[in-house]
């Protein structure tokens, strides 16, 4: 009986396209918080914020803060690790094959970086509307 075998350009593939609708999903999902926090900002503004809102703007300032402390030391955690497999690619895979394979490198590079940026802003709006 004969095995099938996915190629391994296949599989790269498909983790890449994962990655990118991870992409797609963190913008859509940040969008939605930060929608939440322009609405509290405006009643701010306007001076109507109750106390279920000042309530959540410092417990999520608390965890965001937190949060982004443990991303950003995730982020300096896997970028020498990503760098070293991009190395390792170059070094044992043909150029072609490794250029395919580097595609998912970059991509998870990049989700992290904008995971990064998303937590750091939304750690930001939260201290803003905290110190008005």
């Amino acid at each position: 009986m004969s095995e099938v075998q996915f190629p391994l350009e296949t599989i790269s593939s498909v983790v890449s396209i994962i990655v990118v609708i991870a992409i797609f999903i963190k913008f859509f999902k940040y969008k939605q918080k930060l929608d939440k926090l322009k609405e509290i900002d405006r009643r701010k503004d306007v001076s109507r914020l109750t106390a279920q809102d000042k309530t959540f703007i410092k417990e999520n300032l608390k965890v965001y803060q937190q949060k982004q402390v443990k991303v950003d030391a995730f982020v300096k955690l896997v970028f020498p690790i990503l760098v070293t497999i991009a190395a390792l690619l170059f070094y044992f895979s043909p150029i072609d094959k490794t250029l395919i394979h580097l595609n998912v490198i970059i991509v998870v590079y990049i989700y992290l970086q904008i995971h990064r940026i998303h937590t750091r802003n939304y750690a930001k709006f939260l201290e803003e509307l905290n110190s008005k």
